[in-house]
């Protein structure tokens, strides 16, 4: 019966207690520990890649619908912000998503470090046009052209949606661009600065609300959906460890009855289907009563666990299967195996019991414990035969031994 390594149990545990403190005591930081975090951040790469391609080409296409309020605002220098936005910014964000969509699949490209850089780089280069153009423009619409730094902090904190703390250092940046362009900006009407620079504040105070509840939550489903999937890892070794206690013996960690039926059906089908032979050997530990009536059960108890382990290390061949038969009765099964083998197998397996030494002082036949073994092999197709007729054939054969005086191996 396999059993899972201690190791991975506790590192197991640990980890869905590291999960349920999270969950219970919250993460203000917005940061898991170091190996988790790599965790979160490392999933669904391709879709966080989708994502940033698509909405970087929506984006662009906003970001050069603005010449229509470069026309209207700042007309003096329309020509410019023409060539800022599309002869310059333009083709290098075309080039660079490009460039990612076609690496998509490799792991650099979908790097969170590497997209949140572009978002950066990106959206301080669009608040940097727009702080360029107010200071070389003369036009007495141009206060009004500040309103393009909120958009840029909505780009980033929610449509590329940057993680709270780069989203943080995106929007501080952004709203420094539009306060030293303020300042610098000649014939700034000085009445202006509160009302601009405060409008761009609460759209970064809003907007990074919004960004640190979606990461929240993000988060929260990551680790609700960790925690199901580490409860249902451990359900499923539950599920099997409690399938193999069903089909094992608890006394001699062999297979037991059951198990052993199931395994000589399945086995029968296919070599019935091979035309094959199949061989099955029964063992009972001789006067097995008086050894417990004499010695005490526990010692009977430790004799059968001797005897099975001899049995299950002495047929070791593939597909061969040992189990407890009932009381002091094993058996096993030899597929694809001839009678002269599994005769040979036997005499084996009865030496190898007799050579342990086991004192058996009221034992007739030896003062150590023994065995007696049936043999009985058939080829599977042979016509009318079947999986409960070798089982008996076995058990005449190791009544014979019995019969014979015990400590043998006999066939039919």
């Amino acid at each position: 019966m396999s059993a899972a390594h201690p190791a991975s149990l506790e590192a197991d545990k640990l980890r869905m207690s590291q999960l349920q403190d999270l969950l219970t005591l919250g993460f203000r930081w917005m940061k898991f520990p170091a190996g988790l975090e790599h965790q979160f951040l490392s999933q669904d790469p391709q879709q966080r890649l989708r994502h940033f391609i698509i909405s970087g080409l929506i984006s662009l296409l906003v970001y050069d619908g603005f010449l229509v309020a470069d026309y209207l605002l700042i007309p003096d220098v329309f020509s410019i912000a023409v060539r800022l936005r599309l002869l310059i910014f333009t083709p290098i964000a075309l080039v660079a998503l490009v460039v990612l969509w076609v690496g998509r699949d490799k792991p650099l490209m979908q790097h969170p470090v590497l997209l949140d850089s572009a978002v950066l780089v990106s959206g301080l280069f669009a608040a940097a046009t727009l702080a360029y153009a107010l200071s070389i423009t003369h036009s007495p619409l141009s206060d009004f052209y500040h309103a393009g730094f909120a958009v840029v902090v909505m780009y980033g904190n929610l449509v590329q949606r940057l993680r709270f703390w780069s989203a943080l250092g995106f929007s501080l940046a952004v709203l420094a661009i539009q306060v030293v362009g303020v300042v610098v900006l000649p014939n700034f009407n000085p009445r202006l600065v509160l009302p601009i620079c405060s409008l761009t504040a609460a759209t970064v105070a809003f907007s990074l609300c919004a960004n640190y509840v979606m990461e929240r939550d993000k988060r929260r489903r990551y680790l609700l959906s960790e925690r199901e999937r580490a409860l249902v890892k451990d359900l499923r070794e539950v599920n099997l460890k409690l399938q193999e206690l069903s089909r094992v013996d608890v006394l001699t960690a062999l297979f037991n009855r059951r198990h052993f039926q199931e395994y000589l059906q399945d086995l029968w089908q296919r070599a019935k289907h091979g035309g094959t032979e199949v061989v099955i050997i029964m063992m009972d530990v001789d006067h097995f009563k008086p050894y417990n009536d004499h010695h005490g059960h526990p010692a009977g108890d430790e004799c059968l666990r001797q005897v099975a382990s001899v049995m299950h290390n002495s047929l070791r061949q593939p597909g061969d299967m040992v189990a407890r038969y009932g009381g002091e009765e094993f058996i096993a099964v030899l597929p694809n195996t001839s009678l002269a083998l599994a005769m040979q197998a036997a005499e084996r397996l009865r030496k190898a019991v007799q050579d342990m030494a086991m004192p058996h002082e009221t034992s007739p036949t030896l003062p150590v414990v023994t065995v007696s073994l049936g043999v009985a092999c058939c080829n599977a197709a042979t016509p009318g035969a079947t999986p409960d007729g070798l089982i008996s054939k076995a058990d005449r054969a190791l009544y014979e031994a019995k019969h014979q005086g015990r400590n043998r191996v006999c066939s039919l």
